[in-house]
């Protein structure tokens, strides 16, 4: 079997996760030939926690030129996603990229016509599919049970404390950089509800404000949290070290990275993003997806319900509780469905298990369980690997579950629409930001 030669560029925490399944689990299939990051050192960090010997760059097209790989994983940030994926296609390679596609619509242009001229593909790391609750709510609305979907709501909380706040520490708080929360987390959310409805969005219309983080927001304001002044007074105060100590007990795979600025204040000047969101989108085929996402809730989550032609299901996540109270209430499962016990799942306690509930306009209602999982983004990214770097999924793709670069361009487009509307006061046509939704 000959191997496929594999790259990764953006040699942060996400791309370990990269590094390991492929240095670890698909080893007999891929060859880890290089790595590449602005930060040089992060290469060799990343060969020697994993005991890879792949050849480090700091120069992208030199590495392109020289390194000769098959397939390119892409998990630099947003901004930097559409120069890298098309000079990728264009020597050659497949492309893996995580989300999002990219963060503006003439950069979605730009990636569908290098796919187009080059011939190669793109796969998008769309994890949410591939997570077992997501994946049987797809299974029950290609089943019939509701009919067809014709609207859709979804509720989306970050965790104030924690996920929430992370986004407006780190340099997604810049929308130049990231496309903000509307693009840099919703397009794992639009990707959802775009699936799920089995349709592509027609136009969009958004209300949104930053209302609880940025400047002027907190008691304190600093630099970031590692050298301010008020850390021992500012419940926002983030340790750093502090926080890799706990994923480590938690039984995580965790490597620093270096010259990472990871603990900005959250009520810094600079934040331009929104932390507030409502979104209303119109579908081709006429449904309506009515989404919200709000960073400054007390618990991570998120609540969903479709309409069908022929009944209603809903579904509804509970997460991270920062609250110690609610703490016992909760514990959390293994890859394998095993329940983890013990200390030291303070951050990061979950439900046991998932429910959907069924509700058809001509039978009775009825509740399908299924069991949370920890890791990989709730056992997505194990199936994103397996698909990737196998070529399929394993039991076939009845439920289209592998996403295409496509499908990329539908659920950025929906962000990137979303903040024009915002900044604008109007709706947006899709067609208008395109030109190429018939």
């Amino acid at each position: 079997m000959n191997k496929k030669r594999c790259a990764v560029v953006g040699i942060g925490h996400r791309a370990h996760s990269w590094i390991s399944q492929i240095v670890k689990t698909y080893h007999e299939q891929m060859e880890l030939a290089a790595l590449c990051d602005p930060v040089l050192a992060r290469c060799h960090d990343a060969n020697e926690y994993f005991g890879a010997a792949a050849v480090c760059y700091d120069n992208y097209d030199r590495m392109l030129a020289e390194s000769t790989p098959d397939i390119v994983i892409v998990v630099s940030p947003e901004h930097v996603h559409t120069e890298q994926i098309v000079k990728a296609l264009d020597a050659g390679c497949e492309v893996a990229t995580e989300k999002p596609l990219c963060i503006k619509a003439e950069e979605a242009v730009r990636i569908l016509d290098a796919e187009r001229r080059s011939g190669k593909k793109v796969f998008m790391g769309f994890n949410y599919r591939h997570i077992p609750l997501c994946s049987k709510i797809k299974e029950v609305i290609l089943s019939g049970a509701i009919g067809t979907p014709v609207s859709a709501d979804l509720t989306w909380y970050l965790d104030y404390k924690g996920h929430g706040a992370s986004y407006f520490r780190r340099w997604h708080r810049i929308m130049a950089k990231s496309g903000g929360l509307l693009i840099t987390k919703a397009t794992h959310h639009f990707d959802l509800a775009n699936w799920w409805l089995g349709d592509r969005p027609e136009s969009v219309f958004a209300r949104c404000s930053l209302n609880f983080f940025g400047k002027g927001k907190g008691k304190f304001q600093g630099t970031r949290c590692r050298d301010c002044a008020h850390k021992s007074e500012c419940e926002f105060f983030y340790d750093i070290k502090d926080s890799e100590r706990k994923s480590a007990e938690l039984g995580y795979q965790v490597n620093t990275v270096r010259d990472y600025e990871g603990d900005g204040c959250v009520f810094s000047d600079e934040i331009d993003i929104y932390d507030t969101m409502a979104v209303m989108v119109q579908y081709k085929n006429g449904a309506v997806l009515n989404y919200s996402l709000n960073a400054s809730v007390p618990f991570e989550g998120w609540n969903l319900a479709i309409n069908g032609t022929k009944g209603r299901l809903e579904s509804k996540i509970t997460d991270n509780k920062p609250s110690p109270g609610w703490q016992e209430k909760y514990q959390i499962a293994g890859p394998t469905g095993n329940v983890l016990k013990g200390k030291g799942f303070r951050i990061t306690d979950w439900p046991a298990d998932y429910s959907i509930h069924v509700m058809p306009h001509d039978g009775d209602d009825y509740q399908i369980k299924l069991p949370n999982i920890a890791d990989g983004h709730g056992g997505g990214d194990f199936k994103i690997f397996d698909a990737i770097f196998n070529g399929t999924l394993k039991d076939g793709d009845p439920l289209g579950i592998y996403a295409s670069a496509i499908d990329g361009v539908s659920s950025m487009i929906v962000g990137a629409a979303a903040n024009q509307s915002a900044a604008s006061g109007q709706p947006v046509a899709i067609k208008e930001l395109l030109g190429i939704w018939g």
